[in-house]
Order: C-alpha cells, then structure tokens, then sequence
C-alpha cells in the first residue's frame, strides 16, 4: 500500500512539473554602482518572454544576448550621470545574436565595438551613444537594425556598418571616426547588399569619407522626415561604388575635403531630383567616374564643381 502511494505521489509530481509555466515577463532593476551587473540579469530571464531591464549607474562589462524575443535594456539617467556601460578593451558592450533588443538611453563607451547586431537580429537603439570602440562603434550583419536620436562618435576604423543588413536612421548623427588598421575611419560603411533609409542624418568630422556605399549598397534618403547633412570629413562626403545608388534629394553635401562631396563610379547611379546643396567641397563637388558613374538630373541641384552632365531634362 505504502509502495503504491509513494508510486502515485511521484507521478503527480511529475506531471506537476512538466506543466509549470515558464518564468513570466519581468522587469529587472539593476544598479551597477552596487555591483550590479546586466549579465547577471540576464541569467534571470526567460528569453521567450517579454522582459525589460533598467539599468543606473556605471556597469563594467561586455554582453552577449542570443535567443532573445523581446528585450528591452533602458537606461535610467540619475542626478549623478547616465546609465553608463564602461566596456573592458578586449570586450563588446552588447553581441546581440538571433534576437530582438532595444536598447536606449545608455552610454557605451570603449570596447572592441559597442554593439554587433547579427544572424537576422532586430536591434532597436534610441538616445545612446556609442564611443570609443576600437573596432567598430556598431556593426549590423545579415540584420535589420533602426536608430532614434543616437550618437556614435569617436570610434576606430568606422562609426557605423553594415553588411548584408537594413537600417533606419532617424535623428542619427554620425561623428569623428578615426582611421585605423581596418578601415579609413569612414562614418557609415555601407556594403555588401546594405541598405539605409535616412529620415534625419548628420555625418560631420571623420577622417574618412563621410558615407561609403560598396558592393551594390543603396541610400534612400527622406528628407520630407528629416534632413540629410554630410559635411567636414577629410576623404570626400559620400561614396556611390560598385552597383550601389544613392537618393541625394534635398541633401546638404559641404566642406568635404580629399575627395568630392559625391563621387560616383563603378556602374552606379546617385539621383538629385529633389534639388539639394552640394558646394564647398575641396575636390570638386559632384564627381562622375570613368566607370559609368551616372549623375540623374544634376541641373536639379545647387551644385558648385562637377563633371557630371545634365541628364534626364
């Protein structure tokens, strides 16, 4: 009798267990300033629900989310300073693989990139700013990423790329890259079946060309949403190469320096329909290439130096 009841005891445990819901939805608050950490909150979570973590203080780490189907990371601005994640040299602030994530007003300052965004990951960044990365400030790959009102300044080799990914910029600016062993320090470096939609961008002051657009890479730009300034970096403003096009309309394209303001060569296309400003620039201001560089409805726009004929009249 004694062995029957103890049999049917352990079989209702059992079952019991294997219908315990999984953790549900939580908000973690978290203060680095007390030895806190977001990798710590990490472990906590069910990666399948919907979870949020606040975050004050200064946080010293790096992260990785992976499996993620909804997360939040927002930071918590206090008297004393801003949510800040202080990054160890040989780290990355956040490697977001396979999953959904936003992360907003937050500080990433240092190491080897600020964020990566990879493997068909939807990165959402809103009021941060990335700086100081010896890498790349944030590098998006085979994923879909939008930015709101963010920063990223300061970074080696490029601020912001892209490869085989989409991006929305939106209130975006983009400055102070500085060369490195991998790159011109480039603002955007748009490659490899990239494309990003402008609907309010500012690329100003770094050492390499403003936007690089390589390897059949588009910009769409919506100037009706927010205007498109690239102006005062030293290897030319932007960069149409290699079966990639970009919309220029509206643009302000000024005082680029070491290549023209618009270079475009290499089977592309970049479009001035809806006028825009292209002037100033020490290297000419609109330059077609040899390699079938096509300038369409240049005569549209305030151009000051150019090469390019009329088109499309």
């Amino acid at each position: 009798m004694i062995r029957r009841f103890c049999i049917l005891a352990l079989t209702l445990v059992g079952m019991a267990l294997r219908v315990m819901p999984a953790a549900a939805a939580a908000t973690i608050t978290i203060n680095c300033n007390e030895k806190m950490t977001i990798s710590k909150a990490l472990g906590l979570l069910n990666p399948m629900e919907s979870n949020t973590i606040r975050v004050t203080g200064v946080c010293r780490e790096g992260n990785t989310i992976q499996g993620f189907s909804q997360l939040s990371i927002v930071g918590v601005t206090t008297k004393s300073s801003p949510a800040t994640i202080e990054v160890p040299s040989s780290l990355t602030g956040f490697w977001i693989v396979g999953s959904h994530v936003q992360l907003s007003n937050l500080k990433i300052d240092g190491g080897l990139f600020g964020a990566v965004c990879v493997d068909f990951s939807v990165c959402n960044f809103s009021r941060n700013t990335f700086e100081n990365a010896t890498s790349v400030g944030v590098w998006l790959d085979n994923a879909d990423g939008t930015f709101n009102g963010d920063v990223i300044k300061d970074n080696l080799n490029s601020g912001l790329t892209l490869s085989a990914a989409r991006a929305r910029l939106t209130q975006l600016t983009v400055t102070g890259s500085i060369s490195g062993p991998n790159n011109q320090g480039y603002g955007i470096d748009v490659q490899a079946n990239s494309t990003i939609t402008a609907d309010g961008l500012t690329v100003t002051g770094n050492q390499g060309a403003g936007i690089y657009l390589v390897g059949n890479a588009h910009l769409i730009n919506q100037f009706w949403i927010g205007s498109l300034v690239v102006s005062g970096n030293t290897n030319g403003g932007i960069w149409v190469t290699e079966n990639s096009s970009a919309d220029l309309s509206s643009a302000t394209v000024i005082n680029n320096s070491g290549a023209a303001g618009v270079v475009i060569t290499g089977n592309s296309e970049a479009a001035f329909w809806g006028g825009g400003t292209f002037t100033g620039n020490t290297a000419g201001d609109v330059y077609c290439g040899p390699l079938n560089g096509v300038a369409a409805s240049p005569q549209s726009a305030t151009i000051g130096v150019t090469n390019c004929p009329s088109t499309y009249q």
